[in-house]
């Protein structure tokens, strides 16, 4: 598949520069050239994961050397943005320090928020910004448990057998997004807004991460530590917007992919923790470290997503 976006030195060094609080927060080029290079990669990325019958759209992986510099650079550069202190120095000190950052990830006052002062329109936005990444989720655990075998294995399988409606189409967890959805976009509508429009860079970082770790098997360390991170931490989001659905008459029937998670998350985020990362960080310190920086990389990358979509929703007011 062909680039949408033409990659040069000069758009890579202004999307990842070195010193980023340097940069102007308003007015400057970053923002365009960071949207449109993340909409090129995840475009890649969905692409190939196209369904069967899109079989002759699908790209060969790791054949496009533009798509590969524009990982290797976003990689190297989200790297530069970790302070390695706060890694764990050893295995042991793992579970406490993940436990520690996951309950710190949570966005309090952004789930306040959503659960108390947020608009129909607001959670609409919140809601369709989500789907880069909550329509492919399944995807994610299936591309994860890949080489897993054990309890390690069986845990991923759980968790997949859930996002797949545990046998039942109905319940389908990208079903139920997908009827959630529909609403959501019907009432940013309402509001005068396109769906297609509530865009920003940080939608398809968010989104280009998760995709590129469980892509790239190299990465797999990277991606089962942002997904523990991911399930481990979103239970107080959902029953944020769990709250302020019900606040504003939302039928239940649009409610029930939310409401799920709420409990399921919290199951499979325990889970992941005991029987995938603990396990696998205490093979070696080469893999604590891979494990590790998954996570902080997905912290900053979700923290800078949640506050751009947060400043969007209000601007609807």
């Amino acid at each position: 598949m062909a680039t949408t976006t033409v990659i040069t030195d000069e758009n890579l060094a202004t999307a990842f520069p070195a010193d980023l609080a340097a940069v102007p927060a308003e007015g400057n080029a970053l923002e365009a050239v960071r949207q449109d290079l993340f909409r090129t990669l995840h475009a890649h990325y969905a692409a190939y994961l196209s369904a069967p019958e899109d079989f002759t759209q699908i790209p060969r992986l790791n054949t496009d050397p533009a798509i590969a510099r524009l990982e290797q650079t976003w990689l190297d550069w989200e790297d530069a943005q970790v302070d390695l202190d706060r890694l764990p120095r050893t295995a042991e000190e793992f579970p406490d320090w993940f436990r520690a950052l996951s309950a710190n990830h949570v966005q309090p006052e952004f789930c306040r928020y959503l659960a108390e002062d947020a608009t129909i329109a607001e959670l609409a936005l919140f809601f369709l910004a989500e789907e880069l990444v909550d329509s492919r989720f399944d995807d994610l655990v299936a591309l994860a448990q890949l080489g897993s075998s054990g309890a390690m294995k069986l845990v991923i399988g759980e968790n997949y057998w859930d996002e797949m409606g545990q046998g039942s189409l109905d319940r389908m967890h990208t079903v139920l997004f997908e009827h959630s959805a529909r609403y959501m976009r019907e009432r940013l509508a309402e509001h005068g807004y396109d769906a297609d429009e509530v865009i920003c860079a940080e939608i398809f970082e968010n989104a280009s991460l998760t995709l590129m770790y469980g892509i790239h098997r190299h990465l797999i360390p990277r991606s089962v530590g942002a997904l523990g991170l991911m399930e481990h931490s979103a239970p107080p989001r959902f029953t944020a917007m769990v709250a302020g659905c019900t606040r504003l008459g939302v039928p239940e029937d649009v409610i029930t992919y939310q409401r799920i998670h709420v409990h399921v998350d919290e199951d499979h985020g325990a889970e992941w923790l005991d029987n995938v990362l603990t396990p696998l960080v205490e093979t070696s310190p080469a893999l604590l470290r891979e494990i590790c920086l998954g996570i902080l990389t997905r912290e900053r990358v979700a923290n800078a997503y949640y506050q751009r979509v947060w400043q969007q929703m209000k601007a609807l007011r």
